[in-house]
């Protein structure tokens, strides 16, 4: 299968979100060839006929890692996207919690270090 072009990639997306996140119009300008990559690497995970997991729960947890990352372009095009797929306003607010709880579970296992030191 040969890869799309760079242009074939941005009329996808352009239809797909409305238009070209600003990251990637910025790295087109660079080099084109990172929109290929960058729909490469999509099809490759959210959007695998293999993935076991439905469309709305893949990008569901791909927003969760834009939060947790603090991508906030990242954040503003998944959570349109799943809008449109049609999570709930109590979906997202679980989503946030879930979030929240592991960041701060993630703080408690890296302080494990400083306690353990401090008693040692």
């Amino acid at each position: 299968m040969q890869a799309p072009t760079p242009e074939q990639v941005e009329a996808m997306m352009i239809k797909k979100m409305g238009s070209l996140p600003q990251s990637l119009n910025s790295a087109k300008a660079i080099d084109p060839r990172f929109l290929v990559e960058q729909a490469m690497s999509s099809k490759f995970s959210v959007q695998d006929e293999n993935n076991p997991l439905d469309p709305k729960t893949s990008m569901m947890i791909a927003l969760s890692a834009s939060i947790t990352l603090g991508s906030q372009e990242c954040i503003m095009e998944q959570t349109r996207m799943l809008k449109k797929m049609g999570i709930t306003k109590e979906e997202l607010a679980y989503l946030v919690k879930i979030v929240k709880h592991a960041q701060g579970s993630a703080v408690m296992g890296n302080a494990k270090t400083a306690f353990d030191t401090f008693e040692s």
